[in-house]
């Protein structure tokens, strides 16, 4: 399902002879064909793994007319663009830092032995576009580690983080010879994939009805990824788009993971405009680190873990403040970016929030989520029991459908989420 992400190598003269004069197409309604007269929707999913204090979070008030707390004021003028949720989680997951496995699965227990994770929302999402871009799922991280991202039997996509190669696997053209060496691997790819099919039917006659089932699944997802590699075949051979915009540089200071958050997002908005993708999953890693902001003094792991020290809660609201700024920036970007008559922001649906609702003890319950854009009617706080949490997959429901997958149900969760319009 996943497109392979070709090494193509920057031709950098090339880039500033046409960087500073040609600008990406959008999606335009007067280019697009009958049967694609609405831009496509599309989906963002960012998570930031250390939490968002909940105190500094979460509005008092449900509803339409609550008063926006600490973090939501740096939204400003977005509030009619979002909607807060609280008394929301994935229920029997656990506590640990493990739980980002499942921030985008649900998966439970990732701590016990034998685990095995499942599908995440993003890749669903990225199956029901297919081959309709050059990349189907860009997943992104501020650093190297762990994913967000699982297949359907529950294994990890890396995710690239260093944004030259992303910018460059985004929108500069590789050499003519490049090219033929993609295309040679993907016709070899092609090549073992006919051979599989050929053996499978062989195989058929001897095994068990069971067994049977078991190569019936693993037969549709080569099928899967032989579609895929014929797409990427094909988009290889087509020109990439061009942005007005310098490659990111690879040298920012390891510990400025909000410069970094930054960065992603702006790569994001990037893809998401010229069409190179529909489902963008972003991971905002905490750092070891003391990030390079005034008026912190400690690392941002160890503020994190502020056993309600107030010095350290005021330090780590300093940290949270400027990544929430990111957001505001990222989401009024999107809005600020006209896509017929609507925005760029109206068409992506896009969730932030964290696998931790405390970080300082590990705990996973009532967590931080907004949900953004998407076309939903928001300006409100949807605020369920904070000791029963609602299922944070009916969101993710509500959010397939949205996108035009046809569920009621995933992971832990069964129907959509109440109160969202």
């Amino acid at each position: 399902m996943l497109p392979c992400l070709s090494s193509f190598h920057p031709d950098r003269r090339q880039f500033i002879r046409t960087g500073s004069a040609l600008l990406a197409l959008p999606w335009l309604e007067s280019l697009a064909g009958a049967a694609a007269s609405a831009p496509p929707k599309r989906m963002v999913s960012i998570c930031t793994n250390f939490g968002l204090y909940g105190p500094s979070f979460f509005p008092e008030q449900a509803g339409r007319d609550y008063q926006p707390s600490e973090y939501l004021k740096v939204l400003g003028d977005l509030r009619s663009q979002f909607t807060v949720f609280s008394g929301i989680a994935h229920p029997e997951i656990g506590g640990d830092h493990a739980s980002e496995a499942c921030f985008l699965t649900s998966a439970k227990h990732p701590t016990a032995g034998g685990f095995r994770n499942s599908v995440s929302l993003d890749f669903v999402a990225a199956k029901h576009v297919g081959t309709a871009t050059r990349f189907p799922l860009l997943t992104l991280s501020t650093q190297d580690g762990s994913p967000l991202t699982h297949t359907t039997s529950g294994a990890g996509v890396p995710a690239l983080y260093k944004p030259s190669e992303i910018f460059a696997r985004l929108f500069l053209a590789g050499k003519a010879r490049d090219i033929e060496l993609e295309l040679a691997r993907l016709k070899r790819g092609q090549s073992v994939l006919d051979r599989m099919g050929e053996r499978f039917a062989a195989l058929k006659p001897r095994l068990s009805a069971h067994d049977q089932q078991q190569v019936a699944d693993y037969a549709e997802a080569v099928r899967d990824m032989e579609k895929q590699l014929h797409a990427d075949e094909a988009w290889v051979q087509k020109p990439k788009p061009v942005v007005e915009a310098e490659p990111p540089s690879d040298a920012l200071d390891r510990s400025d993971n909000i410069g970094r958050a930054r960065i992603m997002l702006n790569l994001a908005k990037l893809a998401l405009q010229t069409d190179s993708t529909r489902v963008v999953t972003v991971f905002i890693r905490g750092m070891d680190l003391k990030p390079p902001i005034e008026g912190i003094s400690e690392d941002h792991h160890g503020l994190s873990h502020h056993g309600r020290n107030q010095a350290k809660i005021d330090q780590l609201r300093i940290i949270e403040r400027a990544k929430m700024a990111v957001f505001r920036d990222f989401l009024a970007a999107l809005r600020d970016t006209k896509e017929g008559a609507t925005t760029l922001l109206d068409q992506t649906q896009v969730l932030i929030g964290s696998n931790l609702g405390d970080a300082s003890s590990h705990n996973t319950s009532n967590l931080p989520i907004l949900l953004a854009g998407g076309g939903w009617k928001h300006g409100q706080h949807i605020a369920g029991d904070r000791k029963n949490n609602t299922p944070l997959g009916k969101l993710f429901v509500s959010m397939l459908q949205r996108h035009g997958v046809e569920t009621d149900r995933f992971g832990t969760g069964i129907g959509t989420m109440d109160g969202l319009v």
